[in-house]
């Protein structure tokens, strides 16, 4: 049975559980303080034996009581100390141990998931959510987490969705809110309006953040909704920190997720009662994949500049399991009509990357309209360094996203933009261009054999022939006489090749 399909029967049938030992409320009690209790040994012990690590020199945001700073990609957990693992182990025990007599109880519930999650068993993870017997939302939420831990996105998103369903409709806006991932002006603009609004607009937010629209669920989505669900788990327990909960450990949490791992430093002050400097270590490498204010008005406006995974200092973070590199590639992209159809031609070339050299490739072009409409996907599974793709969608704005990954290593190359029909200003309208490669004998005289030779990138060396092919459209059925002139324009070292017609 599916992940998904597994908890949803489970969760459906909670009003049928099974028999459980029936205890008085100062039972449930005492059994609550004994799992606090565990709990807060289990972090006094990981804290006492955290790894030594030096202190950042520099502070790149400064977030209430803590420091953020962008640190190396490269950032590896040291060993985790035996101690810490086997007092982990102790403490699940003693939580499977009250979850079996305590199955409502939110809080050992969520713990039970949060620590499976954190060890790496995220099949245990699923399973212990699927125990769950809180009633509302909850056991949804600790569904979502356990399941996007385990890469199962589309069942995680699905789960989440079940969440936001039961929720209080306040407690539903507080979870939709998006205001600590956005900046400047488009933060402003999203403040500004009431939740119902707030959800229209979030939609697109995560329509746009997708990491891979050619891949099934959202996996930045839930990867959202799992920060939120960590949250209200650290913010009612003891944590690696040893400081009371606030908002801007939430934030941090929401904008950057979860410590994976920390470390100790030295105090820089000195005195008997100083603590160490206590550091929180997320997965890296991460990637910032909200869109800029541009794309998320106007999808079909967006430019390759407004999906910038490699942004500096951006206002958030995600590391995909999928990707430890994600870059542009080489490539170019055109458009044709066809009737009432859009056939666009992308090609790329990752044949000189090292980082797709030897691995296994898989290519998609996808073409989306919008957030409410299903995306349309060409796909090539064991797709060669440089390749060409074909993909048709209706005629109109859209949202067009080449995507090339390698399973191993874990690299991604994706390329993601906005097209507009260009407004039809007379009868004689011109297609985009299409660099090719000519063959020595004879020039191709349709587009798909112009498209087998497609350049995989705009980058033209000067001394080696181009071919140009382009359509026209809006001409008389009888034929008629048209004037073509071509130009190579420099533009800051660069090369441009405009075709006009007239």
């Amino acid at each position: 049975m599916h992940a998904l399909s597994a908890l949803v029967a489970v969760l459906l049938a909670q009003s049928a559980t099974s028999p459980t030992p029936l205890l008085l409320p100062r039972d449930s009690q005492a059994l609550l303080r004994a799992a606090r209790r565990a709990q807060e040994e289990f972090e006094l012990t990981r804290r006492w034996h955290l790894p030594a690590a030096p202190s950042a020199s520099r502070c790149d945001e400064l977030v209430g009581r803590f420091c953020y700073w962008h640190g190396d990609d490269r950032d590896q957990p040291p060993p985790e100390p035996e101690r810490t693992g086997r007092a982990r182990d102790a403490l699940l025990d003693k939580l499977d141990s009250l979850a079996a007599l305590l199955p409502g109880d939110a809080w050992i519930a969520g713990q039970r998931v949060r620590y499976l999650v954190e060890s790496g068993r995220t099949a245990d993870a699923v399973r212990a959510a699927e125990a769950c017997r809180t009633a509302g939302w909850w056991c949804w939420a600790l569904g979502g987490l356990a399941l996007h831990a385990a890469g199962e996105y589309a069942a995680a998103d699905s789960a989440f969705d079940a969440a936001l369903a039961l929720m209080p409709a306040e407690e539903r806006c507080q979870w939709s809110d998006l205001s600590s991932l956005l900046d400047g002006d488009l933060r402003k603009r999203y403040r500004a309006l009431p939740c119902a609004e707030r959800d229209r607009l979030g939609a697109r937010l995560w329509w746009l953040a997708r990491p891979l629209l050619s891949q099934t669920g959202n996996d930045r989505r839930s990867e959202h909704f799992a920060r939120l669900t960590v949250v209200r788990l650290m913010r009612e327990a003891r944590t690696a920190y040893g400081l009371s909960w606030g908002g801007d450990l939430t934030e941090i949490t929401l904008r950057y997720g979860w410590p994976r791992w920390w470390t100790q430093a030295p105090p820089r002050a000195t005195g008997l009662l100083v603590d160490p400097i206590i550091a929180g270590h997320e997965t890296t490498p991460g990637f910032h994949f909200l869109p800029a204010a541009r794309a998320v008005l106007d999808p079909a406006a967006a430019r390759e500049a407004d999906f910038a995974p490699q942004a500096p200092h951006p206002r958030e973070l995600y590391a995909p399991r999928y990707a430890t590199a994600f870059i542009t590639p080489p490539h170019q992209s055109a458009v044709f009509r066809r009737g009432d159809t859009a056939l666009v031609v992308a090609a790329y070339d990752l044949a000189a990357d090292t980082l797709f050299v030897g691995g296994s490739l898989a290519a998609a072009l996808v073409l989306a309209r919008d957030e409410r409409s299903p995306a349309l996907v060409a796909r090539r599974d064991d797709a060669p360094a440089r390749g060409v793709l074909l993909a048709a969608a209706p005629w109109g704005p859209l949202v067009l996203s080449l995507e090339v990954t390698t399973a191993n290593p874990r690299h991604v190359a994706r390329a993601r933009y906005g097209w507009r029909p260009a407004p039809v200003g007379s009868r004689v309208s011109l297609s985009d261009l299409l660099l090719f490669d000519p063959p020595p004998d004879s020039l191709p005289a349709t587009l798909e054999s112009a498209a087998l030779r497609a350049r995989g990138s705009g980058i033209v060396p000067s001394d080696r022939p181009l071919g140009l092919y382009w359509e026209l459209y809006g001409l008389t059925a009888g034929g008629e006489m048209v004037t073509t002139a071509v130009s190579v324009i420099p533009l800051k070292k660069s090369f441009l090749g405009l075709g006009r017609s007239k």
